[in-house]
């Protein structure tokens, strides 16, 4: 699991305690027994307009769907609320339970565009995670 991979998770555990169906992307490597950092996708644009890229009101980053990018539709990548998941967790959800499975990687012009967005969000982000992520 390396930054800017994403992953399809079948059980993917929201902070509400829901479960779902979600695509997520890696915003980190960790040192040590640091957990990885995930944040995940939509589709469901809420029937708001949004401007390709970074969208600081919202906490999100747009991605049209023929930005030659993995995603089929237009998505958002929701950066406010992220997730750990320990090296325990994601070996036990890919090589065991298989519910999570490798889809690709966003190339790094995107990813550059995701952690720019997570520097303006820097007031709405732990500062545990913000150092994790722009290190």
């Amino acid at each position: 699991m390396s930054k800017g991979a994403v992953y399809f998770h079948l059980q993917f555990p929201f902070h509400d305690g829901q479960i779902g169906h979600k695509l997520f992307v890696v915003l980190n490597e960790p040192a040590a027994n640091e957990p990885y950092l995930v944040v995940r996708t939509t589709s469901n644009l809420r029937n708001r307009k949004y401007q390709t890229g970074c969208n600081p009101n919202w906490g999100e980053l747009f991605i049209p769907a023929k930005s030659g990018s993995l995603f089929e539709k237009d998505t958002v990548i929701q950066l406010i609320e992220i997730f750990e998941f320990s090296t325990e967790e994601f070996l036990k959800g890919t090589m065991k339970e298989k519910v999570i499975s490798f889809k690709g990687d966003i190339d790094s012009l995107l990813f550059a565009q995701i952690v720019n967005c997570i520097r303006k969000l820097k007031d709405d982000i732990s500062e545990k995670h913000f150092k994790m992520i722009t290190r």
